[in-house]
């Protein structure tokens, strides 16, 4: 009777102790779940109607290395017509394929360049279709989000200029210009400044960059331009060639030096910018009705038009900052952060919040639960919120908690077990004895 009530006690810790692994085991995983953010730029300030543009669509994950990436974005076909995106990109007619499996170098981003061309005005979004799946080193698949932007398109349809060259009309002589009158690149800077004249130039992009986009407008419309060497580029020197073919056939070749970084390089350029940052100063004015935050950009803080903007859990309130009095929005669970979220308008006119840190002074761009909030009023599915680092040491520190309760409970769990085994063992030694008096 003994061995089979040891039995059961010995059953029943085993079963709970199973189950608080289970639960320190799930905790775990999401206190560790690696994430990923999706987020879409574009470079160009203005679009017109008969433009190429480029869309940047930057992949990064600050806790783990990108081995693989599958997504489809969407676009608005009757506005943008897609151009190229290197061998990544395939698709077209409003949605596109990006997919890059086995990525083998050892990064936490990758970059892809979507180029397109305006073909009517209006305003067009682009954003994440479905679910994207960004993998792990670890072969698991990385929570996710990612933004919407929408690009405006001026000018009125059928407003672009012929492409191409043109047949001659028969007794005028054909022109000789093969001259650009404008050359822009998606990546770095020329060097040195576009001119017509100038047919050599160079630039430096960083390791995440395969292809170059370039934009450009010949000096007479009925010019071929054709690229050569854009796509495809390795570390080191790259050659990327604009040829202008004149009506004559006559050509101009325009010259592009490409220097991509190395993964090596490119890594040690941005823990140098990243260290430049440190010595920046910050500063807060208030002039004609208006408050100004200042560090190496200037930003003027702005009301949130609309209040389902503010990212769910933070309240607003009011802060003193260097003797003026700023608008800010703090976590309700946490008045006292150190991180302070502001809606700023920045030098460009656009309206976002910002994140500033209380102790480093600085300001960067917020895009933590706000971008998930934006993106299920817009319809966008995302996977999960990217944990911030607070969240990411709190839930540690809750798990830590955990442990260490179900540890103390099992401990004691255990010693009364023993207690009653041993009062069991005594009380029949004693019956046994009373047996053998009798």
């Amino acid at each position: 009777m003994n061995r089979l009530r040891l039995r059961k006690h010995i059953t029943a810790l085993s079963i709970l102790l199973f189950a608080a692994s289970l639960f320190v085991a799930a905790y775990g995983k999401r206190a560790y779940a690696a994430s990923a953010m999706i987020e879409f730029s574009v470079r160009e300030d203005s679009v017109k109607v008969g433009d190429t543009f480029t869309v940047i669509m930057d992949v990064t994950s600050s806790d783990s290395t990108i081995t693989g990436v599958d997504a489809y974005v969407s676009y608005d076909s009757s506005q943008m017509e897609f151009v190229s995106g290197g061998k990544y990109v395939s698709g077209n007619a409003g949605l596109l394929h990006v997919e890059a499996a086995e990525l083998d170098s050892e990064k936490s981003r990758v970059k892809f360049s979507l180029q397109f061309k305006a073909v009517s005005s209006g305003n067009s979004a682009i954003n994440i279709s479905d679910k994207a799946v960004i993998t792990a080193d670890n072969g698991k698949e990385m929570s996710t989000s990612s933004n919407r932007i929408s690009v405006e398109i001026k000018g009125a349809p059928g407003a672009a200029p012929t492409s191409g060259p043109t047949q001659p009309v028969s007794g005028i002589s054909l022109s000789s210009d093969n001259s650009l009158v404008s050359l822009k690149v998606n990546e770095g800077v020329l060097e040195p400044l576009f001119s017509p004249d100038v047919t050599k130039y160079s630039i430096s992009v960083d390791n995440t960059v395969d292809n170059i986009y370039i934009s450009f407008t010949a000096s007479d419309p009925a010019a071929a331009v054709r690229l050569d060497g854009n796509e495809g580029l390795v570390d080191g020197n790259n050659k990327v060639k604009v040829i202008v073919t004149a009506q004559d056939k006559s050509e101009k070749v325009y010259v592009i030096n490409v220097n991509r970084e190395t993964y090596a390089e490119t890594e040690e350029r941005l823990k140098k910018e990243s260290g430049n940052n440190e010595g920046i100063t910050f500063a807060v004015k208030a002039e004609n009705g208006r408050v100004m935050l200042q560090n190496s950009y200037s930003f003027e803080i702005v009301d949130v038009e609309q209040s389902d903007l503010v990212p769910a859990g933070y309240k607003k309130t009011s802060v003193l900052l260097y003797g003026v009095n700023v608008t800010a929005y703090t976590a309700s669970s946490n008045l006292d952060s150190d991180y302070l979220l502001m809606y700023c308008k920045n030098e460009s006119g656009d309206c976002e919040f910002y994140q500033f840190d209380r102790q480093e002074k600085t300001l960067q761009r917020y895009t933590g639960d706000l971008i998930d909030k934006i993106n299920a009023t817009e319809g966008t599915v995302t996977d999960a919120a990217v944990m911030t680092s607070n969240e990411y040491k709190k839930n540690l520190s809750q798990m830590a908690i955990i442990i260490a309760v179900l540890v103390g409970f099992c401990v004691l769990l255990i010693i009364a077990m023993i207690s009653v085994l041993l009062k069991q063992v005594k009380s029949k030694s004693k019956r046994i004895e009373d047996e053998l008096d009798f």
